[in-house]
């Protein structure tokens, strides 16, 4: 049960009501739980939709990236989220089932240092040797893209940690079928 009373989109003000229409994703409930401020759920949308555009990433990369820190966090709400984001971005299931085990290895080595990096950045560990292969496989803007990136989806399960936002449904496994 969430800490918060989890909102409906007619619960909202109605210059606000458009943040959990279908074209925004809906009623899911990281945001009905936002919903109790919406202008903070409004800035949320506004910030996280910028960042999946503007992070010099592939739709494909970034869902990899997202995918990598839920694992990371244990952040069942965004990987659950993101299971059907990223399938639609291109992610495979067995990518997922690599990202799962924390077998970033398997995966091509440009993406793999991007994902060993956001889970570094996630836990605060980023070394110089972590940035540096970073650098070697990335430009300045993709860097603080994928900085920018982490530092919001950190800060996303922090939020849905403490205000105990629950699944909409079943959890599909960090070993999805």
């Amino acid at each position: 049960m969430a800490r918060v009373d989890l909102k409906n989109q007619k619960d909202l003000p109605e210059e606000y009501q458009y943040l959990m229409g279908k074209d925004a994703l809906g009623e899911r409930n990281i945001f009905r739980a936002m919903g109790n401020n919406p202008p903070i759920l409004k800035s949320y949308m506004l910030y996280g939709t910028t960042l999946w555009k503007e992070c010099g990433l592939s739709p494909k990369d970034r869902e990899l990236v997202i995918l990598a820190i839920a694992r990371e966090l244990n952040s069942e709400y965004e990987w659950q989220q993101h299971y059907d984001i990223g399938q639609k971005a291109g992610v495979s299931i067995e990518e997922m089932r690599i990202i799962g085990e924390n077998k970033l290895e398997l995966l091509d080595e440009k993406i793999s240092v991007a994902l060993e990096y956001a889970q570094a950045f996630v836990k605060g560990k980023v070394t110089g040797e972590i940035h540096q292969k970073l650098r070697e496989n990335y430009d300045d803007r993709e860097i603080v893209g994928i900085a920018m990136l982490s530092s919001h989806y950190l800060a996303t399960a922090e939020i849905l940690f403490g205000l105990e936002v629950p699944l909409e449904d079943e959890f599909v496994g960090w070993n999805p079928e």
